[in-house]
């Protein structure tokens, strides 16, 4: 239903027109989310869905783009969420994997970083090792070359 102030009501909610599919589809997949919310104030229930939206929008980012603190606010979001009464267990499963995500990145980060640093240690080894073997062959050349008469008498 269209409401004057630009807003759609879904499921109980004043949503804006923008967001109407995305919190239909929200309540299509997961109808359980909602139907235990406390607040009875339209107001405090659209701040709710908003922060549901938001949770949503930040989980959809990829891990590198999100901080730890940007991590432990969408866990925070998501208990507070939980507290006034929204399902969201499908949304925790989805916030989890991507703490874990994160934290496979960055520690293969630190993975990826320890191997260039042994990979540049190994070619300065093997540089080394090249400036020996080309020595030790200026050298063999050197003393597999013949005499000459006059090096002899």
């Amino acid at each position: 239903m269209w409401n004057g102030d630009g807003t759609v009501e879904v499921n109980g909610f004043r949503v804006f027109y923008s967001e109407v599919d995305i919190v239909r589809k929200i309540f299509e997949r997961h109808p359980e989310t909602a139907t235990n919310i406390r607040p009875k104030n339209q107001l405090v229930k659209n701040a709710y869905m908003n922060n549901l939206l938001d949770l949503i929008d930040t989980i959809c980012l990829a891990p590198q783009e999100l901080t730890e603190e940007e991590l432990r606010d969408a866990e925070k979001t998501l208990l507070e969420l939980e507290e006034v009464g929204f399902e969201l267990d499908w949304l925790k499963r989805k916030l989890k994997e991507l703490c874990v995500k994160k934290k496979k990145l960055e520690s293969r980060g630190a993975r990826v970083r320890e191997l260039d640093r042994m990979i540049v240690e190994q070619r300065q080894v093997l540089l080394a090792l090249e400036a020996e073997l080309k020595n030790e062959e200026n050298e063999a050349v050197f003393d597999s070359a013949r005499l000459g008469f006059d090096d002899v008498v």
